[in-house]
């Protein structure tokens, strides 16, 4: 009854808070039984159930319940898995979505040994625009995790694409968010590169992206300021 693994989805987060403090006397039981359940459901086909598998992923990592090795051995892998070419198109989008998202909480090293070259590739799934748009909107938080030389040798290729997509919605969510893109980078970047990108933009067939562009003209110009010699900078909140 999914009812009753939604139900279950929910209490995870609990019992493995539980796990947690009693871990002298129980020390491997969430890792051996309760997560195998957590990214078994992220592939349910209730979606009720993936949404609260999800949830409760999401909290276990942003709470630092799952070990490293976990992430890395029983996480990771299920979510490459989900977004494989021949993965159900709502679960892909889904798992996308977790990927992005948990970047922030793993760091650096896992993003960009274990997701990042998934999340290349999901940037350029020509049969799914909804993948493309979900990349486009996180892109600037991945960008923020891997770091300069990666965003620059891996991503930027990408969002160059993004930013010519063919549809309006996934070229807005790379206007919202190029900001973002461009704390990533080197001022010559920021200069040769993404300055005629932003132009692009801004010039849109579609009011929705330009009015997206003009909304983040004033925080990506505030990127180009020399805080030695302005007094100002950008501090991500």
């Amino acid at each position: 009854e999914p009812t009753v693994r939604a139900e279950l989805m929910e209490q995870v987060p609990h019992i493995a808070m539980f796990c947690q403090e009693n871990r002298p006397s129980i020390p491997y039981a969430f890792s051996k039984y309760l997560l195998p359940i957590v990214v078994r459901y992220l592939a349910d086909q209730n979606n009720q159930v993936r949404k609260t598998s999800q949830a409760a992923l999401l909290v276990l990592l942003e709470q630092e319940l799952i070990e490293r090795y976990d992430v890395e051995t029983k996480v990771c892998p299920v979510l490459i898995d989900l977004t494989a070419p021949d993965s159900n198109d709502d679960v892909k989008t889904e798992a996308v979505a977790i990927m992005c998202k948990m970047a922030s909480m793993v760091g650096k090293d896992i993003t960009e040994r274990l997701v990042l070259p998934r999340f290349c590739e999901m940037c350029c799934d020509c049969r799914m625009f909804h993948v493309r748009k979900v990349c486009a909107a996180n892109f600037g938080d991945i960008c923020s995790v891997v770091g300069q030389q990666a965003t620059e040798d891996m991503l930027l290729p990408r969002f160059f694409q993004l930013c010519s997509d063919n549809v309006w919605g996934v070229r807005k969510a790379c206007a919202e968010c190029f900001m973002a893109v461009s704390c990533a980078t080197s001022q010559d970047v920021r200069r040769t590169k993404l300055s005629t990108l932003f132009i692009n933009l801004i010039s849109d067939p579609s009011r929705w992206v330009r009015q997206a562009a003009f909304q983040s003209l004033g925080p990506f110009i505030s990127t180009f300021a020399n805080p030695s010699s302005s007094g100002q900078y950008f501090k991500e909140e």
